[in-house]
């Protein structure tokens, strides 16, 4: 068992110096695409859900919080705690030049209380990232070198909870308050001295609320009267769209010491998203899922006008999980295996092409106690294109994420 620990963190710090490398060959700061729209945005089911490819709308069950569909609480038994770290490099080619760049992310913390077990009640407190901005763009010519720098993104806060109303169907809600900060910085600068140099910084805050709603039903085999489907369950999902209020500021900055302060508000819409998934059970220690999923940003304004960098989101993810053997005595029988895929044509549209991405993911789930497990996973893809001078990411990420139950609320009888 020992041995098998050290062999463990061996991996992760050699899989960690893999990723970091040298960061003096960093040449731009994050991913030039979140400089669109709210930023890239943030798609956190939990560390079992993101190593099976991020699929995981059907799955329900005692050990995890799904974080894609709260219906997918019903059968926590303790009280579950959740929360995860994200390291990700970032190796990007527009043609003619590359960078590589990296950065690290709090994947959010969640936590779920059950209230009346029989009835699948459970309540859910949740803080995880919405969306993420970093990115730094330089464009220079033999007149003008123009600095562009972002930074920030959006939150959630939720407060949701589940209920079963009969044995094969799982209902949840959650409530969702989107809120953050999106800082944006223009700077130009002109090789003529007499002409001005200046700067524009603009800083936006997003505020308003969402309502995601969720569905598990898992008696498809008794309604079709089938033994081969007793082991399928259909999931959904549907987050409501929502006008999030934006107040905004800018200061003008020339080189003549000048200052010009302008404040404002808008609104910026986020759209309907909906998704549907499956997952099937084998010999009750393997799992396949799928899940469909998209969101409707093709309608989506931004301040009173639809970007043209803004398009419809769609996701298709596949997942595999090999659970541990019941009878195994050895360590590596009770790791939880788990590999997915998945395709993402995500809601930029720049220069008129059209920015997808395409990942594979694994990951493992090794116990650390009675009922809790560390999750590792790793994902590998590409995103974008070098057309249209355009960009292209290849993107390497390592996620470690502890899942653990502690018994609250315990009722404890009186001999």
């Amino acid at each position: 068992m020992k041995k098998s620990h050290k062999f463990i963190l061996t991996l992760l710090a050699v899989l960690t110096l893999l990723l970091v490398g040298n960061p003096s060959s960093t040449y731009a700061s994050g991913p030039t695409y979140s400089r669109f729209g709210v930023g890239d945005l943030v798609r956190n089911g939990h560390g079992r859900i993101d190593a099976m490819g991020g699929a995981g709308i059907a799955l329900v069950g005692d050990g995890f919080i799904n974080g894609l569909n709260p219906a997918g609480l019903t059968k926590i038994s303790l009280t579950r705690i959740s929360g995860g770290f994200e390291y990700s490099s970032y190796y990007s080619n527009d043609g003619v030049k590359s960078s590589r760049y990296s950065r690290g992310m709090f994947e959010g913390v969640s936590f779920a209380i059950p209230i009346a077990k029989s009835l699948g009640i459970t309540m859910l407190m949740e803080s995880s990232p919405f969306s993420n901005v970093n990115y730094a763009i330089e464009q220079k010519d033999s007149v003008l070198t123009q600095n562009f720098y972002g930074a920030g993104g959006l939150s959630l806060l939720s407060l949701g909870g589940s209920v079963s109303p009969m044995k094969s169907l799982s209902l949840g809600l959650k409530v969702n308050y989107v809120f953050g900060r999106i800082e944006q910085v223009a700077k130009f600068t002109f090789a003529d001295p007499s002409f001005t140099n200046s700067q524009i910084d603009r800083s936006n805050y997003y505020s308003g609320f969402t309502f995601t709603l969720g569905s598990i039903y898992e008696g498809v085999g008794r309604l079709l009267k089938s033994s081969f489907l007793d082991s399928l369950s259909l999931g959904f999902v549907l987050t409501t769209p929502a006008v999030l209020s934006v107040t905004h500021e800018s200061i003008l900055t020339t080189s003549a010491s000048f200052d010009t302060t302008a404040t404002g508000s808008g609104t910026v819409d986020l759209p309907l998203a909906i998704g549907v998934g499956a997952s099937y059970a084998f010999s009750d220690r393997y799992h396949v899922t799928g899940d469909f999923s998209f969101e409707n940003w093709g309608s989506a304004k931004f301040f009173g006008s639809h970007p043209a960098d803004i398009r419809n989101s769609t996701r298709v993810a596949l997942g595999f999980e090999a659970l541990p053997s019941r009878e195994t005595g050895s360590f590596w029988g009770t790791v939880v295996y788990r590999a997915g895929i998945y395709y993402h044509s995500t809601y930029y549209r720049v220069n008129g092409q059209p920015i997808d991405e395409w990942f594979v993911t694994g990951g493992l789930g090794i116990p650390i106690g009675p009922d809790a497990r560390m999750n590792v996973g790793l994902h590998a893809g590409i995103r974008g294109t070098t057309s249209a001078n355009l960009q292209r990411d290849t993107i390497f990420g390592l996620t470690l994420s502890l899942s653990a139950s502690e018994a609250w609320f315990l009722k404890i009888e009186e001999e």
